[in-house]
């Protein structure tokens, strides 16, 4: 029962609990697909809806008024900027220092010229020791 006497009915919770299923599922289903530039609106579309829904029925924001809705709503503004400014960071990055696979990188890795001097390929058959260097007696 609620402080003002009110009965509140358990369809709403199950409802959102039901619309939270959804949602999950939707994010792992998304996730396993490779949808690109796509993925990274679509996961802060899922996740921001499923935090609201938390937010408004399980918190019950839905019953407040003034100062805490305020709190709120001030704390998703911050949130958001900053994901847009790190989000922002990561897209203008000069492409070779974004690794490849990053949200916003390149998928193709930078072509060398020619190989670093450091890396020298090994010579002979695999499992036998290199050419030229000597071994432990």
């Amino acid at each position: 029962m609620a402080e003002n006497g009110e009965h509140h009915s358990a369809l709403p919770y199950f409802l959102v609990w039901v619309a939270l299923l959804i949602l999950t599922v939707t994010t792992y289903v998304t996730g396993r697909m490779h949808l690109g530039t796509w993925a990274l609106p679509l996961a802060m579309i899922i996740a921001v809806t499923k935090s609201l829904l938390v937010i408004l029925f399980f918190m019950h924001l839905w019953e407040q008024k003034g100062a805490n809705r305020i709190v709120i709503a001030t704390s998703f503004v911050f949130v958001a900027l900053i994901i847009s400014l790190t989000v922002a960071d990561v897209a203008t990055r000069f492409p070779l220092s974004t690794p490849a696979g990053a949200p916003f990188g390149t998928d193709i890795p930078a072509e060398l010229e020619e190989t670093a001097p450091e890396y020298q390929p090994p010579a002979g058959k695999i499992g036998e020791p290199p050419r030229g260097v000597p071994q432990p007696k």
